[in-house]
């Protein structure tokens, strides 16, 4: 097959499935919320939500394509939490405080003073990460790719949310005084190099888009610690995971995404990943035995 008509094809079916969560359905009525706020809630955007078109919930506003699978309800299960997963695909900080779409509640609204964990996972569409991903380094791979034309407006970008998501953890903390709050990072996507299946994406590239996830970690990470959060690092244990790993250990699909049809985001062997980290940093911090 034509490797450009290959590109085209996996930027269709990604571009299909965000569109998704912004697709005028009839209006559903919004996820009730338990009184006082659930156990667990589980607040975020796809990276949190989603593993594509693998174990669709189709109990869940179809807009947000949140999974059976993903990583909060597989902490839930491993810890035996009650838990209220409002992470929905495209969200934004904002959509954490207003209705993101008709039937898709403000997120922050199922925190409460019996809510004792919170996970959250939010911050790379507000900082454009796959306008810049596809728009500049996999559209611009035929003249030259983007680590040789670095746009200062991505790291711009990037930083610009530090404010917005330093003020979302300090409401988390008002609505749920009792809650600890974890907040996981971006695990690595890519390495120093790129492979076939994503279909001419230039080695520097590869390297250039992982920097860009570090420079996203370290924002988050500083604003959690500044506001007693406890943050997850996600890179450690996934350095040989990314989206060239073999397609039976990765934790993200390619642009041939043949496990979830949606390109950088994860598998079920990611949200495991993801989830296993999550549960070990929620058992070690004692929250369980308050």
């Amino acid at each position: 097959m034509d490797p450009r008509r290959s590109l085209k094809n996996s930027l269709r079916v990604l571009a299909a499935v965000v569109a998704l969560a912004a697709l005028p359905f009839a209006p559903a009525q919004a996820e009730p919320s338990s009184p006082g706020g659930a156990t667990y809630v589980a607040l975020g955007d796809s990276g949190a939500a989603t593993t594509g078109a693998a174990n669709l919930d189709l109990g869940a506003p179809l807009r947000c394509v949140r999974s059976t699978t993903n990583a909060p309800k597989l902490v839930a299960e491993r810890l035996g939490l009650a838990l209220d997963d409002r992470t929905c695909s495209s969200a934004k900080i904002p959509d954490l405080y207003t209705s993101q779409t008709p039937g898709v509640a403000p997120q922050l609204d199922a925190l409460g003073p019996a809510t004792k964990i919170v996970t959250l996972h939010i911050g790379a569409n507000d900082a454009e990460m796959t306008k810049y991903i596809l728009g500049d380094c996999h559209a611009g791979a035929a003249t030259g790719g983007c680590a040789a034309a670095a746009d200062p407006a991505w790291d711009a970008g990037i930083d610009a949310i530090a404010p917005a998501y330093a003020a979302t953890l300090a409401e988390i903390a008002r609505r749920a005084p009792a809650a600890t709050i974890f907040v996981d990072g971006w695990p690595t996507y890519l390495a120093d190099t790129s492979c076939p299946a994503m279909l001419g994406l230039l080695p520097a590239d590869a390297a250039y888009i992982q920097s860009k996830f570090a420079r996203l970690n370290t924002v988050v990470a500083r604003e959690a610690a500044a506001h007693g959060a406890v943050y997850v690092d996600t890179v450690a244990a996934s350095p040989a995971l990314g989206m060239c790993a073999d397609p039976a250990v990765r934790w993200f699909d390619p642009l041939v995404a043949d496990q979830t049809l949606l390109p950088y985001h994860p598998t079920l062997t990611g949200q495991r990943g993801v989830a296993e980290l999550l549960t070990a940093a929620i058992e070690s911090s004692g929250v369980l035995g308050r």
